[in-house]
C-alpha cells in the first residue's frame, strides 16, 4: 500500500478538526480555544518550543476506506509573513517534469481547459496500462459505463495517445460535469473487482466528524456537505483540474475548494473528488491563526482508499497514517527551519 498526499493537497483552512464549541461565525477562534476543545492529549510545551506535533485521528475515520492525521506547529513569524510563504507554497506540484494545474474559472466552459490533458510520449506505460485494463480490475478509477466506452474507443481508434488522453479527457470532464450538477451524491460510483465503490457514501459519513466546521461555521458546513445546493454566497467556489504523478504513475485530478475570508483566517474547505488511479478521493484542511509572538499553522488530511478496509485494516491503518505523515511534514519542516532557529 502507498498512500501519497501531495503538496497540492496543502492548503489553508481557518477552521480545524480539533474544537467542538459551538461560537458565532463571525468571531475568530483562539488557538486555545481551539485546541482545548479538542479532548486530544495537546502538549502545549512542544508548541511552544517550535516542535511539529502529530495526532492520529481514529474520531474521523468514519467509513472503513479513510486514514485521519492533523499535525501542527507554532511558527515564530507575524501572521501575515507565514501566509505569503504558505501561498507561495499553495497548490504546488511536485518535480514531475509532466505536471500540470489548471484553474477552472468558467464552470460553463469546461472544453478549454482540458485541452492539456494529455498522455506524452515517456508516459507510454500508462497508456499501455490503459489498453491492458480489463472490466473491474483496480488499475483505473472507472465506472461501469466509463469501461465500456473505453472499449467502444479502443476498438473504433486502436492503440494510440491521443485516443487515450481523449478518453482520459472524456471521464474528467464527465465527472466535474456530475459534480457541478449533484455534488458528492452524483459522482459515478468505481467499478473495481467486482465492487462497487460509492465515494460519496466516504464522503457524507466522514465529514459528519467535522464538528468544528459544523458548530463553528454551520452555513458553510451545510453549504460544503450539500454543493451544488448552495445558501450563502459569503466565498469562494475554485475548481480544478490537476495532472501529478503518483505510486510512479502519471494520476489526474479534479479539485473543489470553498474559501472564506474573515480577519485574521482563511477558510477552506476542499475535496478532491476524482483520482484517476490509487487513492478513492482526499480531503485537506488546514487552519493558520494568529498565536503568542507568531502563527499557529495546523493540518488535517483525509485520505480514502479500499486499500484499508476489511481484514487487516488496523494494521493497514497503522501504515498508511505513517506514510501520510511522511508527505505532510515536509511543509512543516520548511516553515520550521526557515523561521524557529
Amino acid at each position: 500500500m502507498n498512500i501519497k498526499i501531495k503538496r497540492f493537497d496543502l492548503v489553508f483552512l481557518a477552521f480545524t478538526m480539533f474544537s467542538s464549541v459551538a461560537i458565532a461565525e463571525d468571531k475568530v477562534p483562539t488557538v486555545h480555544g481551539l485546541l482545548d476543545a479538542s479532548k486530544l492529549n495537546i502538549d502545549y510545551e512542544k508548541i511552544d518550543n517550535g516542535e511539529i506535533v502529530t495526532f492520529d485521528r481514529e474520531d474521523q475515520e468514519k467509513s472503513d476506506t479513510s486514514i485521519a492525521l492533523s499535525m501542527g506547529l507554532y511558527v515564530k513569524a507575524p501572521y501575515e509573513t507565514v501566509i505569503k510563504e504558505l501561498k507561495a507554497g499553495e497548490n504546488t506540484l511536485s518535480n514531475y517534469k509532466n505536471a500540470m494545474f489548471v484553474q477552472i474559472e468558467d464552470v460553463k466552459n469546461l472544453q478549454k481547459y482540458f485541452q492539456k490533458v494529455v498522455f506524452t510520449k515517456d508516459e507510454q506505460d500508462e497508456v499501455d496500462k490503459l489498453y491492458e485494463f480489463e472490466d473491474g480490475d483496480d488499475t483505473f478509477n472507472l465506472s461501469e459505463d466509463e469501461v465500456k466506452k473505453w472499449q467502444l474507443m479502443a476498438k473504433e481508434g486502436g492503440k494510440s495517445i491521443d485516443v487515450a488522453s481523449s478518453f482520459m479527457r472524456y471521464v474528467l470532464i464527465k465527472r466535474m460535469n456530475e459534480y457541478l450538477k449533484g455534488g458528492i451524491g452524483n459522482i459515478s460510483s468505481y467499478k473495481r473487482c467486482g465492487d462497487k465503490i460509492e465515494i460519496g457514501k466516504d464522503f457524507k459519513s466522514s465529514s459528519m466528524g467535522l464538528r468544528s466546521m459544523r458548530k463553528w461555521f454551520p452555513q458553510m458546513y451545510k453549504d460544503y456537505m450539500n454543493y451544488p445546493n448552495v445558501v450563502s454566497s459569503g466565498y469562494q467556489q475554485n475548481f480544478f483540474v490537476i495532472k501529478d504523478i503518483m505510486d510512479d504513475r502519471a494520476v489526474f485530478i479534479l479539485k473543489h475548494q470553498m474559501v472564506k475570508e474573515q480577519d485574521n483566517m482563511l477558510l477552506i474547505a476542499e475535496r478532491q473528488f476524482y483520482i484517476s488511479h490509487g487513492l478513492d478521493a482526499i480531503a485537506t484542511q488546514i487552519v493558520c491563526l494568529p498565536y503568542k509572538d507568531g502563527t499557529m499553522v495546523a493540518l488535517s488530511s483525509q485520505s480514502f482508499t479500499q486499500k484499508v478496509a476489511g481484514f487487516g485494516r488496523r494494521i493497514a491503518i497503522k501504515v498508511g497514517r505513517h506514510m501520510m505523515a511522511k508527505e505532510i511534514l515536509p511543509m512543516f519542516e520548511s516553515l520550521q527551519k526557515k523561521f524557529n532557529h
